[in-house]
């Protein structure tokens, strides 16, 4: 090798050159799609790989990621979703509220829509943080202001799915738009009413007792995985109940 070569590639990319640019999108890129925490860029694994990948990219901050880059990433995607969305001739929703470890409230909104080709599209647009009352009213108007930060005619929102929570029944009554009832939600409320029959409380009393037997043992979850082998049965653990 030359010595002119040999300084070349010892050379780090400037910062506007398109290689730069390119690795550090994909970086952003890997970020967003993994969700991994911003914490990542500055582990010493993911530099030294990153390193050995190219020597010559000098990898930017943790703040320049947070900052910049994924911002740019989200502003991007979300025109291109804004575009999109323009041309949807009706649409249909989904909307949830949930808490976080943290015991935070927060509200979803996806929407569905069929596209030309008649395949199905679904884009979770604004996970938000909700603070305010749970009342149908609140409820409403923040839907409402989602719709509208999202250029959305709620005219062509042809219904909107929901738990059969009071406070959101409420909610889509008052704005007098068509509620669908999620099935997911009914048919967990049904098998749950249905473990509530006295007659089955000792069967199931004995089975969570079994269940538990094994989960805290690992020489019975050997023993059972040796007479699976023995039998010729599918290797399968016992299942602990969730209720959701």
């Amino acid at each position: 090798m030359k010595i002119g070569d040999a300084f070349a590639h010892s050379i780090p990319y400037d910062k506007q050159s398109k290689r730069w640019k390119e690795l550090t999108e994909a970086v952003a890129f890997c970020l967003a799609k993994d969700t991994l925490p911003l914490l990542t860029v500055q582990k010493e694994g993911f530099r030294q790989m990153i390193h050995k990948m190219d020597a010559k990219y000098n990898m930017p901050s943790r703040k320049y990621f947070s900052k910049t880059a994924l911002p740019k990433m989200y502003d991007e995607c979300r025109d291109g979703l804004e575009t999109t969305l323009s041309t949807v001739e009706f649409f249909a929703s989904t909307t949830d509220m949930w808490s976080s470890r943290a015991t935070e409230p927060y509200i979803s909104l996806t929407v569905h829509n069929i596209a030309s080709d008649w395949s199905l599209n679904s884009c979770c647009l604004q996970t938000s943080f909700f603070p305010d009352d749970h009342t149908g009213e609140n409820i409403v108007s923040g839907l409402k202001q989602f719709l509208q930060e999202w250029k959305l005619d709620e005219t062509k929102q042809v219904c909107l799915t929901t738990d059969s929570g009071a406070n959101v029944v409420k909610a889509v009554a008052l704005n007098h738009w068509t509620r669908l009832s999620c099935f997911g939600h009914n048919l967990h409320i049904a098998i749950e009413r249905s473990m509530r029959d006295s007659r089955i409380d000792r069967a199931v009393g004995v089975c969570k007792k079994i269940v538990s037997l094994f989960s805290h043992s690992w020489k019975r979850q050997r023993a059972l995985k040796a007479a699976q082998e023995e039998l010729g049965l599918p290797q399968h653990k016992l299942v602990t109940e969730s209720p959701t």
